[in-house]
């Protein structure tokens, strides 16, 4: 029987092979990230917080609940108008006449509406900066630098800041 005669391997079996080897590699992926993120060593890197989301989280509830129904829009809420901005670009992206300059400037005006909400966040952090004594921006300053060196660990607990 020549080569071309001969029966090749059925679909589904091939499908189901195909999915083994998948499972087993995610299996295997996942083992090795788990012992590699929990061995306790700290040669992998884990990234501090920003200061942007520190400064944000300073703020009292109140400013912090005003800014983002600000930065909402007529949208209603932060959250929403991001929501929306993804949605916006993904049809750009989608339409059949693509026009990468009306995607850029998208784009511009989202950094911008970004721009403008990171703007007032600090301007309120540092108006309440301006409102502590020396005393108590050092204190501040020494429970920032500690969250910094923290790294990955939980540093927004409560009773920093907030009311």
């Amino acid at each position: 029987m020549s080569a071309e005669g001969k029966p090749g391997m059925k679909l589904w079996l091939k499908l189901l092979l195909a999915a083994s080897l998948a499972l087993n590699l995610a299996v295997i992926g996942i083992a090795a990230g788990a012992t590699w993120r929990f061995s306790g060593s700290d040669r992998h890197w884990q990234r501090p917080p920003s200061v942007g989301a520190m400064i944000f989280r300073e703020l009292d509830r109140d400013t912090r609940k005003a800014l983002r129904q600000q930065a909402g829009g007529h949208h209603g809420s932060y959250f929403e108008r991001r929501h929306a901005e993804g949605e916006a670009v993904i049809a750009a992206l989608r339409s059949g006449s693509f026009d990468a300059a009306a995607l850029r400037d998208m784009l511009r005006s989202q950094a911008d509406a970004r721009h403008a909400f990171h703007t007032k966040v600090q301007d309120a952090w540092v108006r309440k900066m301006e409102a502590m004594t020396p005393e108590e921006r050092a204190a501040f300053a020494n429970r920032m630098e500690e969250r910094m060196q923290q790294r990955g660990k939980r540093w927004h607990g409560a009773g920093h800041g907030r009311d």
